[in-house]
């Protein structure tokens, strides 16, 4: 028990650092609010902080629910779901996640509805709750559906290998590409995709793929706008699944050159193998989690009065997978940020350093993304430069001089590069599509 209430308050110590990161975001937005911003309205400003705000309250009330859930869990809810489900069967470990899991969504299901209410205030979202509800159904389905057999693996991989860890890291990293790779598949289950009607958009899309020795499966715009107004557009996929995805939103409020220049952007990540390198980090990092678990000594247990079973490590796993993240943040989120300047230095040579600027700002506009933030809340929470800072580095590059659209094309045709792969940020719910430069 002893262990227990020491992991208890080195939970504490890590949920009162991250609802401080949120206050302290709050302080500085509310102080920066009255300086303006000379790329928004007044009025567009004001409310870009507004919904800022709203996201770090709702970010401290989740931070703050997380703790109360390890309080539960590690205070005797796991040891109790143990003795309920004493039976070691692999079968029953999958029951008692199951048990795990439902609790769990039902103590964040409050925050889904008020982080709902707050985009439909926003002008954001353009669903309706039942919608809401069949959308949460389908994902507690593909949760069942791909997440349990998931699970089943694992817990056989404990209960029959002595070096477990290491079939369980590559069972877990080939899902990841094979999720990746269905990803594509998975998304229809949501929205409607449909061929790229505007033929002459489409014409100079394949233009800019052929300049970068890019290969999709083709060009797609979504329904983006059925469920939410905000505008994006990614690539999915890996192999011979990649396609590109317009959302109807972006469409609708950008101009041609500035929906080139927003493709142009991610190209660049493809032609600077961001996306392999992202595989390569993923790989390094999922290896060091699964070794670690697989040298927890058996006293550990015995200390928190819990069986030793492929169930219990998985929902301990699942308790503290998000500070174990979270600590490695800063170093993710500078390698992506860099990753960043240097796809929009991509994006201004084949779609015009006007046309991305001009996009970039429409982005952050229409987005409501609040255009300045703290460096040590970036530190953590980042995954992209601020608007303004990528403006003025697009500044800077052309200052040192900007190689044309035609010589990209003839010179830096990738050989052999990987398959695109997308990408996760932040937090929730990204994991399987690039960002754009709005995001």
């Amino acid at each position: 028990m002893e262990l227990s209430l020491l992991l208890i308050f080195l939970y504490f110590i890590y949920t009162g650092f991250r609802i401080w990161l949120e206050f302290r975001e709050v302080r500085f937005i509310l102080k920066e609010v009255q300086n303006g911003c000379k790329i928004m309205a007044p009025g567009e400003f004001l409310t870009s902080a507004q919904y800022a705000l709203f996201k770090h309250v709702v970010e401290m009330a989740r931070s703050a629910i997380s703790f109360l859930a390890v309080v539960l869990w590690l205070g005797g809810g796991l040891t109790l779901l143990n003795y309920i489900f004493y039976d070691t069967s692999i079968v029953s470990q999958l029951e008692m996640l199951a048990v795990f899991f439902g609790v769990n969504y039902l103590l964040f299901f409050p925050v889904k509805i008020w982080e709902k209410v707050g985009e439909k205030k926003f002008g954001f979202w353009q669903g309706d709750w039942k919608l809401f509800i069949i959308d949460e159904l389908k994902k507690i389905a593909l949760f069942a559906l791909l997440g349990f057999p998931f699970f089943y693996a694992l817990i056989y991989f404990i209960e029959n290998y002595f070096n477990w860890w290491l079939y369980a890291f590559l069972f877990t990293f080939g899902a990841v590409l094979l999720l990746n790779l269905l990803f594509p598949y998975l998304a229809s289950l949501f929205n409607k995709f449909e061929p790229l009607k505007d033929e002459e958009l489409k014409r100079d899309i394949e233009g800019l793929l052929e300049k970068s020795g890019f290969k999709s499966n083709g060009i797609f715009q979504m329904d983006a706008s059925r469920r939410d107004s905000r505008l994006n557009a990614y690539f999915s996929g890996i192999g011979k699944s990649k396609r590109i995805v317009l959302f109807d939103t972006l469409l609708e409020k950008l101009e041609k050159g500035e929906i080139l220049a927003v493709l142009g952007h991610e190209l660049g990540h493809f032609k600077n193998r961001d996306i392999l390198k992202r595989i390569g980090v993923l790989g390094v990092v999922l290896f060091s989690l699964f070794y670690l678990l697989g040298h927890i000594p058996p006293t550990f247990y015995i200390k928190m009065q819990l069986f030793e079973n492929g169930g219990t490590l998985i929902m301990l796993t699942y308790l503290f997978l998000e500070p174990f993240f979270f600590l490695l943040q800063p170093l993710f989120n500078y390698l992506s940020r860099r990753a960043e300047f240097r796809a929009d230095q991509m994006g201004a040579e084949l779609g015009g350093k006007k046309e991305l600027h001009s996009a970039l700002i429409k982005l952050a506009r229409e987005n409501k993304s609040f255009p300045k933030t703290s460096k040590l809340y970036a530190l953590f929470h980042h995954t992209h430069p601020t608007i303004l800072e990528r403006l003025a580095h697009l500044e800077e590059e052309s200052g040192n001089g900007e190689k044309s659209a035609s010589s990209i094309g003839k010179n830096s045709s990738p050989k052999g590069d990987s398959p695109e792969m997308g990408e996760k940020g932040e937090e929730k719910e990204k994991n399987s599509s690039t960002s754009t430069p709005g995001d």
